[in-house]
C-alpha cells in the first residue's frame, strides 16, 4: 500500500508512481491511496486497511506519526510494517519524529542523517533506519552514437531545474544574542569546509560551550541543526547561481523564485515552475543539466540521476554518494564548493566539448540503468520492510 500526498513540482507523487511500478515488476500488487488535499486523510487509509491483507505500507516524508481515533499507528492499522522515506532534511521533521513509533522503518537520502538520528535520539530510539538514495525518474532517452549528432538533437545547452530560495534573515535572527552566536559560529564552521553535516557542525559548537550532548534535555537544541541546514543550503545555492550568471553561458531555467534574479543572466530562457514530468522532457532536450545537492553532501538528489537517464550530462557539486556511485569525469561531472570558480571554468569547458559531454551522458546513463532506477532502489525499501526482493 503506497500512500501519496501533495508535493511541490509533483516530486514525491512521481516517486510513488515509479515505486509502485517497480513493485509490480517484482511480483507485488501495488495499491496507491491518494491523500492529497483531503481534510480527513485517515478515512481512505482506514478504508484501504479494511480491503484485505497488506504486506507493507510506504509513504514519503509523512504519516510516521499518524494515529487513528483509537490511537493506532500505521503499522497497527494495517497489521504490516510501515516504511517512511525522508527525502527532505530529516531533523526538519522533529515533531513527526517524536511521534513516530520505534518499529517504523525510516529511510533517508543522506547517510549522515541516519547518523544524526542515532546521535541525537539514541541508537535504540528507532529500530530500523537506513540509507536509501534517490532513484532516477522519467524514461531512458536514446543517446546517439555520434557526439555531434547527440548535441544537434538537443537544443538546450544547459538546463537548471529547481527553486531559487533566498532568506532575508537567518532562521535564528530573532533568538537571544547567545543563541545567535552559537548558530553564527556553526554556520561559519560549515561554510569553512567543503561540506560538514549540519548536526556535526552544531554539535561541535555546542560542545565547545560545555553542553553535554548526551543529556536528553538537549535533544531539541541539537535538532535545531535544521536551521543551519536551511541557511547553508540557501547560501551555497545562491553563490552557485551568481557564479553561473557571471559565466555568460546560455541557460534554460525552470522553477520558483527566479523572477528577481533573472536580470543576472544575459542568455537565459525562463520556463517558470514545471511539474516533474515536464522537467524530464526538458532533460531529454538538454546537453548538460545542473544540480546542487545543497546540504546533502554525503547523499543524493534525484536530479543528476534523472539527468543521466534522460541522456544528458550531469554537472553537480560533489557528494560522497556520487563519488562512490559514479566515475568522476566519465559518468558524472562534479565541482567542489571550495573551488567554485574552478567549477565554473569546468562547466564552460564542458559546454564547449560535445565529445566529453556526450561520453558522460552515455556512460552515466549506462550506470544509472544498471544501478539507480526504481527497479534497483525498491529492493532497499523491501529490505526495510523485511520482505523478499521479489515474489515471482
Amino acid at each position: 500500500m503506497l500512500l501519496k500526498g501533495s508535493s511541490q513540482y509533483e516530486g514525491t507523487r512521481t516517486f510513488i508512481d515509479h515505486a509502485a511500478a517497480a513493485l509490480e515488476r517484482r511480483g507485488y500488487r501495488a495499491e496507491i491511496v491518494d491523500l492529497a488535499g483531503l481534510e480527513a486523510p485517515i478515512l481512505p487509509i482506514l478504508e484501504a486497511a479494511g480491503a484485505g491483507p497488506t504486506a507493507f505500507t510506504f509513504s514519503i516524508n509523512m504519516l510516521g506519526e499518524a494515529r487513528d481515533g483509537l490511537g493506532r499507528t500505521m503499522s497497527q492499522i494495517f497489521g504490516a510494517p510501515h516504511v517512511v522515506w525522508h527525502v527532505d532534511y530529516v531533523l526538519s521533521q522533529e515533531q513527526r519524529l517524536l511521534g513516530t513509533p520505534a518499529d517504523t522503518a525510516l529511510l533517508m537520502v543522506d547517510p549522515t542523517q541516519v547518523e544524526a538520528l542515532s546521535a541525537i535520539f539514541g541508537p535504540d530510539r528507532f529500530s530500523n533506519t537506513g540509507f536509501c538514495p534517490h532513484a532516477a525518474v522519467g524514461e531512458a532517452a536514446p543517446v546517439a552514437a555520434d557526439p555531434e549528432a547527440w548535441a544537434a538533437g538537443r537544443d538546450t545547452p544547459i538546463l537548471w531545474c529547481g527553486t531559487l530560495q533566498k532568506l532575508k534573515a537567518t532562521p535564528w535572527a530573532d533568538a537571544d544574542p547567545a543563541t545567535r552566536k552559537v548558530f553564527d559560529d556553526a554556520y561559519d564552521l560549515a561554510l569553512s569546509v567543503e561540506w560538514m553535516a549540519p548536526h556535526e557542525a552544531l554539535d561541535q559548537v555546542l560542545a565547545s560551550r560545555g553542553v553535554d550532548l548526551a543529556n536528553p534535555a538537549h535533544v531539541g537544541a541539537r535538532c535545531a541543526a535544521r536551521h543551519l541546514d536551511v541557511q547553508v543550503r540557501c547560501t551555497r545555492r545562491f553563490e552557485f547561481v551568481k557564479a553561473l550568471a557571471k559565466t555568460g553561458l546560455p541557460i534554460r531555467i525552470c522553477g520558483l523564485g527566479w523572477d528577481a534574479d533573472l536580470y543576472r543572466f544575459k542568455r537565459a530562457t525562463y520556463e517558470g515552475a514545471v511539474p516533474m514530468s515536464r522537467m524530464a522532457e526538458l532533460m531529454r532536450a538538454s546537453r548538460i543539466v545542473l544540480n546542487t545537492n545543497g546540504n546533502f553532501g554525503a547523499g543524493s538528489h534525484e536530479r543528476p540521476l534523472s539527468t543521466l537517464l534522460a541522456g544528458a550530462a550531469a554537472f553537480s557539486d560533489y557528494s560522497r554518494f556520487y563519488g562512490q556511485a559514479f566515475a568522476e569525469d566519465r559518468e558524472i561531472a562534479l565541482f567542489r564548493w571550495m573551488d567554485l570558480k574552478g567549477g565554473m571554468a569546468r562547466l564552460a569547458a564542458l559546454a564547449e566539448d560535445p565529445v566529453q559531454a556526450h561520453a558522460i551522458a552515455r556512460d552515466g546513463q549506462a550506470r544509472v540503468l544498471a544501478e539507480h532506477t526504481w527497479d534497483s532502489r525498491i529492493e532497499t525499501v523491501l529490505d526495510a520492510a523485511r520482505l523478499p526482493p521479489r515474489l515471482n
